[in-house]
């Protein structure tokens, strides 16, 4: 399960999607040509639509006259002349009809899918707002939660933007698309009315009587696709821990095991999608099926002589292509709901993992920090064997933690940083307590350089200058003689789908980073690691170097940085 998160000003607060999606498309479409433009394209889509339904009706009556029923004085649609002038004439109006209904619809897709892309980008920077303020409250949520700020895994937030396209789909294919379907429902049903209002009465009682049943199966379907949407996601997750650690399976021999698990996981998912994409289809096309019966009751009534006196032959002909292409809306319709009812169980999930648990964000004004002595007073680590760590660090010193693995030397440096909470104890600088500051440069007096640094696809300078300017990123190259990168790298884009960047790149980039915030401590976790002897003798210089201008505080496990240190703490067992 992917743990509650706190986030305030989200626009997601009302009980259904449909409530999200009303106020977001009010936001998106406030400028009233964009509004109106929308408006006009569809209702001109619509028109066009019962337009050509009149006159592929005409022109099939047109052409049944010519092959022999009988000819009246005109068609359905006025046209004087002989049957092929007729023809000929609705051709051409035909012609026109398309190409206005064509360009109508795709200015009218185009306003629909940009709405949503809209919606959708918004909701992503959101559920971004909510992981990040994880850690920027001042206050724990709750007494019994403990360390309980974590971010998800990673697999938990891919699921997550998962949702966001679902909703994303969901505006697009189901709000405004079932829009679109029930505007050009409503003139090709005036249509059919103008035609035979009694064969269309019928037709339209036979839709609606049906249609309340497809409502209790798109229920069960809503069900069935919040289930198989959770199977899914715990199957993908056993094939990811499965392919991940394909190493460690080499080395026990377990190769034939491992494929055969992520076999019947690939079973498992296609049987599970191939399901519901099947009852989706079905559901989709049971909507054809009912029109088809709506227009034979329709048909079977008036040949009965139940409506009274019902035109002849071309007016049946004529119903009967026009019904035909309610087919289209009426499908379109049917997936508009679908994707609807998939939109509200991705909704649901959001706001469960967005508002369930509301904190208060307070504004933390920018600060510029000063050198001060950093204190730890029987600091208890949530996570780790250590026992309560007291210490007193002048400015300006260097000191290396060691200890076993397990030992909580990662976790006193997240504690530090306010990522996660402590057990226990006070944490102070310069004489004033951090226990309940939020994580972030401007609460706490911290730059960290973790194992593995991270990378923004981005230029070297701006993956420096994360919270410095562009000449503090040059100047925090060179001292660590990493002055090279910035002509090597230059400004291509560093990481996926550009530059590739090597390990000990990285290290050289994230250093760099911690020491251009120009923070009065740096937290070190291994910050050798990656590195050849030339390259790590030039890192410890560069740290050595800042001896008396910065306190270091270093996670370690080699030689070199402990003999670096001014003071070495070992971290022991409780």
């Amino acid at each position: 399960m992917v743990p509650a998160l706190a986030i305030t000003g989200s626009t997601m607060q009302g009980p259904s999607v449909l409530r999200y999606y009303a106020a977001e498309v009010r936001r998106v479409l406030r400028h009233p040509a964009k509004l109106g433009g929308f408006v006009l394209s569809c209702a001109l889509h619509a028109v066009g639509h019962a337009s050509m339904a009149l006159v592929a009706g005409g022109i099939v009556v047109a052409l049944a006259r010519a092959w022999g029923a009988p000819a009246g004085r005109s068609s359905p649609l006025g046209v004087a002349g002989s049957l092929s002038e007729q023809a000929l004439a609705l051709s051409a109006l035909g012609l026109g009809v398309v190409l206005v209904k064509g360009a109508a619809g795709v200015y009218a897709t185009f306003v629909q899918a940009r709405v949503a892309g809209e919606v959708g980008g918004r909701l992503r920077l959101e559920l971004l707002d909510a992981l990040l303020a994880v850690h920027r409250l001042r206050r724990p949520r709750h007494g019994d939660h403990g360390g309980g700020q974590a971010m998800p895994p990673t697999h938990a937030i891919s699921a997550l933007t998962e949702r966001v396209h679902d909703v994303e789909r969901g505006l697009q294919l189901g709000l405004l698309g079932g829009a679109r379907a029930i505007a050009q429902l409503v003139p090709l049903g005036a249509v059919l009315i103008l035609i035979a209002p009694r064969m269309a009465a019928v037709a339209i009682a036979v839709l609606g009587a049906f249609g309340l049943l497809l409502g209790r199966l798109r229920e069960s379907y809503r069900s069935a696709d919040r289930g198989a949407v959770r199977e899914r996601e715990h199957l993908l997750q056993a094939a990811d821990e499965a392919v991940r650690h394909a190493d460690l399976w080499v080395t026990y021999g377990a190769e034939a095991k491992a494929r055969a698990a992520v076999r019947e996981i690939g079973r498992a998912l296609a049987a599970g999608t191939a399901r519901l994409e099947a009852r989706a289809v079905a559901l989709s096309g049971t909507n054809e099926v009912l029109g088809a019966a709506a227009l034979l009751a329709a048909m079977g009534a008036a040949r009965a002589g139940w409506l009274g006196g019902v035109a002849g032959g071309e007016t049946l002909l004529a119903f009967a292509v026009a019904f035909f292409l309610a087919y289209r809306p009426l499908r379109e319709l049917a997936e508009a709901r679908l994707a609807l009812g998939r939109a509200e169980t991705a909704y649901g999930e959001l706001r469960r993992v967005m508002d369930a648990e509301r904190g208060t964000l307070e504004a933390v004004e920018s600060r510029r920090w000063s050198p001060g002595a950093l204190e730890l007073r029987s600091l208890r680590l949530a996570h780790g064997a250590c026992a309560p760590l007291s210490l007193h660090v002048p400015p300006g010193t260097i000191v290396a933690i060691a200890g076993p693995t397990g030992a909580g030397k990662t976790t006193l440096l997240r504690t530090l940083l306010g990522l996660d909470a402590a057990a226990g104890g006070q944490i102070l600088f310069d004489g004033a307590p951090l226990d309940q500051a939020p994580a972030g440069p401007a609460a706490r007096p911290f730059a960290w350089v973790p194992q593995e640094a991270p990378l923004l696809a981005d230029t070297l300078v701006a993956n420096v200058t994360l919270g410095a300017s562009e000449a503090d990123a040059r100047e925090a190259l060179d001292p660590i003689g990493a002055g090279h990168l910035a002509a090597d790298l230059r400004d291509a884009r560093l990481g996926p789908g550009g530059r590739a960047v090597s390990g000990g790149e990285r290290q050289w980039i994230a250093l760099a980073r911690a020491i251009a915030t120009c923070q009065p401590v740096l937290l070190l976790d291994e910050p050798t690691s990656g590195l050849d002897a030339e390259s790590q003798q030039r890192v410890l210089d560069a740290i050595a170097r800042l001896r008396g201008k910065r306190t270091v505080v270093i996670v370690t496990h080699r030689p070199e940085p402990l003999a670096l240190a001014d003071e070495v703490v070992h971290l022991v067992a409780a």
